[in-house]
This record gives C-alpha cells, sequence and structure tokens, in this order.
C-alpha cells in the first residue's frame, strides 16, 4: 500500500510539473518592420519623439529621435542617438529578464543601459558587446523595469529590441520572487 502511495504521488508530481511551468519568451521590437507593417504596430508622435507600440512607449529625451536615414540606417527606422546625453526610455516591462539591442552602424558602440523598479533610483547594468551591431544585457533578476539606453562616446542607431521576460502565464499557482 506505501509503495501504491508513493507511485502515485510521484506520477502527480511529475505530470503537474509537466504542465505548469514558467517559461522565458522573447518580445521583438523591429523599429522599420513595426511601423511599415499594416496595420502599423509602431506609431510615432511628438515630432518622432515619442514610439508607441502595444507593449512598450519609448520616450525619446535630449535630442534622440525616431528617423531613418540612407547612409546611417540604410534607410530603415531606428532610434537615433547622435547628440551627447540623447537617449531613449521605456515604459515598465514585467518579468523582464534580459534584452538584445541591434544597432548600427556594425562596429563596436558603447551605450550605457540602466534600470528602475517602480519609482526607485537608475541603476546602470552591464552591456556585454556580443559582436559588432549587438549588445546584450541580463538583468540583476528578472523584475518589472523601466529600461534608459543613453548614447555613449559616439553615435548610435537602434534598430531593434528584443525582450526577454518570464512568462507565468501558464502557471498559476507561480509566482517570481522579489525580494525587497
Amino acid at each position: 500500500m506505501k509503495k501504491s502511495v508513493f507511485y502515485i504521488t510521484l506520477c502527480l508530481f511529475t505530470l503537474s510539473s509537466a504542465y505548469c511551468r514558467a517559461e522565458r519568451r522573447k518580445v521583438k521590437q523591429n523599429f522599420e518592420d513595426m511601423y511599415r507593417s499594416v496595420p502599423a504596430k509602431l506609431t510615432l508622435e511628438d515630432s518622432q519623439k515619442t514610439g508607441v507600440t502595444d507593449s512598450v512607449t519609448y520616450t525619446c529625451t535630449s535630442g534622440a529621435r525616431f528617423s531613418a536615414n540612407y547612409e546611417k540606417t540604410g534607410s530603415k527606422l531606428a532610434i537615433f542617438l547622435e547628440s551627447a546625453g540623447a537617449q531613449v526610455t521605456t515604459t515598465v516591462i514585467e518579468n523582464l529578464d534580459s534584452l538584445c539591442i541591434y544597432y548600427a552602424p556594425n562596429a563596436k558602440k558603447e551605450m550605457i543601459v540602466s534600470i528602475k523598479e517602480g519609482e526607485g533610483e537608475w541603476t546602470e547594468v552591464p552591456v556585454v558587446q556580443r559582436q559588432n551591431g549587438l549588445s546584450t544585457v541580463q538583468m540583476p533578476r528578472a523584475g518589472d523595469y523601466s529600461v534608459r539606453i543613453a548614447r555613449g562616446d559616439n553615435n548610435v542607431y537602434i534598430k531593434e529590441i528584443d525582450y526577454f521576460y518570464i512568462d507565468l502565464s501558464e502557471c498559476p499557482n507561480c509566482f517570481l520572487y522579489k525580494p525587497e
């Protein structure tokens, strides 16, 4: 009898974990593709300083803007960070784990990435240069963050940002532990 209960319990735990788990998902934000899609998935406002999508709103400040230029981005829409202090800030992205930033020109470029939880302070996070034209950022832990990307020493044109987040929709009893 004890062996039967043990095996039944073992089967229940095994089966329940197969149907209930948190997963890492990606939201791709390619600005050119989103802007040119029909209907448009990216709308530009405030003289091309604000970009609105269904999941993220981008606010450009200090000279940053959405633009396209043949020589700089191959006529593809991008966030232009050309002037000193230029930056773009996102609205809160829930359960954010990491992000990849695709940019032009295809050379190593420095960007300063900071995150903020709620009304807290901006905290700079390390940016890893994976290859020319691609930088990645790993959050200290998955959480609800606003992201700010600022120009480094040289001009940079952000063509796409891929957000990786923890999806808990398939696991109603799961939660992300967020220490205070």
